[in-house]
This record gives C-alpha cells, sequence and structure tokens, in this order.
C-alpha cells in the first residue's frame, strides 16, 4: 500500500474541497446557521411540543426547530432527552431527533452545493416525511398519560417578536448564498454578492442591536470551529477512500435503483458513525464512484440519524421497545425512500 498517494488523494480532496464550496457556500451556510441559533427564539416554541398539543402544531414546530440546529446524532441526543424532560410528547420528540441531523441547514446546504440539489431537495422532503410519520407511529403504539400544557401559558404572554426584521435579514444572508452557488459569471456573482453584503450590514445595523450581532457572530465562530475541521477531516478521509475502494465493487452492489441495492448503504450508514456533515462528502465520493443515486440519498437518509452509539443511547433515554420500533422504521422508509427517488430517476 502507497502511504504517500494515500496521503496526497487525501490532500488533494481537501484542496478541491475548500477551492470549490468554502467562500460561497459554507461561510455563508454557517452565518445562516448561527444567525438561526443566535436571533430566533427557539425556547419559545418548545412549549408546543406538550404531550396534548395539537399535532398540526407540534410536528411543524418540531421540525422547524430541529431545522434550525446544525447538530449530529450524538449532540442531538442531550436536547432530546431535555425536550422530553420538560414535557414534550414522544411523537414531537421524535420528530425532533430525527430532524435536526438529518434536515438542519447547513446539511441540506452543503448536499444541494457538493452533490446536487435534486439529492438534497430529495432529502429534505423524505427527512421531514419520515420524521413525522415515525413519531406519530410511535406516538400511537405507545400511549402516554397527557398533563398540563405550557403552550396556553405562553400564548397568554406578552412577548412580542419582530418578524419583519427577520424576514428581511434572512433573505438577504440566502440570497447570498444562492448568488454565490447560482450565479457561474464571476464579474455578475461577486456584484451580486457585495451588493447583496451591503445590504445584509445595512439591515443589521438597523434592525439589530450590538448584543444581538455578537451572540450571531459568536453562534457563528461556534459552528465553524465545530464542524470545519470534522468536515476537512472527513473530506481527507473520503480522498483516501476513493483510492481504496474499487470503482467496479460500487458498480456491482449500489450502482443500480434496484430495491436490494438499498440496503447495504443503509447498514453502511448504521454501522460506520460519521459527524454532521462529513457523510456529506462521503457520499459524493460514492456517487463519484458509480454509486446510483437512489441507494445515495438512502445512505444520506440513514447515516446522520441512525448509528448504534445513537441506538444505545435512545434506549437509555425511551427504552428498548420504543428505540427498536424507530431503528426498523427509520430503516424501513429510508431503503423505501430511496427506491422510490431511484424509480424518479427512471434508471
Amino acid at each position: 500500500m502507497n502511504i504517500s498517494l494515500l496521503v496526497t488523494s487525501g490532500l488533494e480532496a481537501i484542496y478541491d474541497y475548500v477551492l470549490a464550496h468554502t467562500l460561497f457556500c459554507l461561510v455563508p451556510a454557517f452565518f445562516i446557521a448561527g444567525a438561526m441559533a443566535a436571533l430566533i427564539p427557539k425556547d419559545l416554541l418548545l412549549p408546543y411540543l406538550g404531550k396534548n398539543s395539537p399535532k398540526h402544531v407540534a410536528y411543524p414546530i418540531s421540525v422547524v426547530t430541529g431545522l434550525l440546529l446544525a447538530v449530529c446524532s450524538c449532540t442531538v441526543l442531550p436536547l432530546f432527552a431535555g425536550i422530553r424532560k420538560g414535557g414534550a410528547g414522544i411523537g414531537p420528540a421524535i420528530a425532533f431527533l430525527y430532524t435536526a441531523p438529518a434536515t438542519n441547514i447547513v446539511a441540506i446546504l452543503y448536499t444541494g452545493s457538493l452533490i446536487g440539489w435534486d439529492i438534497a431537495f430529495a432529502r429534505i422532503f423524505f427527512s421531514i416525511l419520515f420524521a413525522v410519520v415515525i413519531g406519530i407511529i410511535i406516538n400511537s403504539l405507545f400511549h402516554e398519560d397527557t398533563g398540563s400544557n405550557s403552550a396556553d401559558a405562553f400564548a397568554k404572554s406578552d412577548i412580542e417578536y419582530d418578524t419583519r426584521r427577520l424576514f428581511y435579514f434572512f433573505s438577504a444572508l440566502i440570497g447570498i448564498l444562492l448568488a454565490g452557488t447560482r450565479i457561474s459569471d464571476p464579474t455578475l456573482k461577486y456584484s451580486v454578492v457585495g451588493a447583496l453584503i451591503v445590504v445584509t450590514s445595512v439591515i443589521t445595523k438597523k434592525f439589530f442591536t450590538k448584543d444581538e450581532v455578537n451572540s450571531w457572530m459568536n453562534e457563528s465562530w461556534g459552528f465553524a470551529k465545530t464542524i470545519a475541521p470534522l468536515l476537512l477531516a472527513g473530506v481527507f478521509v473520503s480522498g483516501i477512500i476513493k483510492v481504496l475502494l474499487p470503482q467496479e465493487f460500487v458498480v456491482k452492489y449500489v450502482g443500480s435503483n434496484s430495491l436490494s441495492n438499498m440496503i447495504i448503504p443503509v447498514i453502511f450508514g448504521v454501522l460506520v458513525y460519521f459527524p454532521t456533515l462529513v457523510e456529506v462528502p462521503m457520499a459524493k465520493v460514492f456517487i463519484d464512484l458509480g454509486m446510483a443515486k437512489g441507494p445515495l440519498l438512502a445512505y444520506l437518509l440513514a447515516d446522520p440519524v441512525l448509528s448504534l452509539p445513537s441506538i444505545l443511547v435512545v434506549s437509555r433515554i425511551m427504552g428498548a421497545k420504543r428505540t427498536a420500533v424507530y431503528a426498523t422504521l427509520i430503516m424501513v422508509l429510508t431503503v423505501s425512500g430511496g427506491y422510490l427517488f431511484g424509480l424518479m430517476q427512471g434508471k
């Protein structure tokens, strides 16, 4: 085995990744995630996840709350335990548990930029669908006593939140991301991005306090310093795997959208744990080696949310029976989702 070749391949993967995806994709994504964490009052949403909250309220809020958090399956576990302890129903809590690592804003933006927006949109659609379905099924199978609902008390509070400034602010931030990743002409791209940065600065100065801006910067930096090293390590490993993994093996076992080919990447995702977002460069390697899009989506749907460490921890929080149903549903649904997406590809 040529160690020098492996190291070179890993470093080349990092170089290509940094050159192509850092400035206009990852940096705006970190700022968006940081703004969501710092400026949107997630704690005000949690009371609506109570055991007797209406399903049409609890499940959308659990999904939205998960969308705001760029966390992996290991990081989301204490948050899951916390909202359960705070009175959240088992169904909404499980929807949150699935959504946060699978559908968070950074993961979706990164998937779209690195692999393709068809995969990214399919990932977010199926992840949200599966989160709600799994939550409803487990809630139906394992009934809970309903207690007092803190949503009523919260609804009567006199807290007001200015959504208008958030709309302007996030529109400008998302505009920067879209312009940077979707406009191909360099002159037009830099002009539009530059103009949107100025607009964002004006909105920030007009609508947000210094403390809020500092909090936004701190959260963005926190995401960057936590996730970026893991990403670089994952990209490095993916570069090595691209050399070691025979292309004919990938084509043979996961190169088509047959139902049996969906099972292998799902089992791989369960057995081989990657921190959040690292599954994306791994998926890029697999598709470069010939993996079909159906198995690829099945892998992306399963890997972030289901691993052996997470299964062990979840079983301690909600019991072995619920965990067994939870894991089984994820495997069945992710295989089915990959297969359906593969059928849509027409090959």
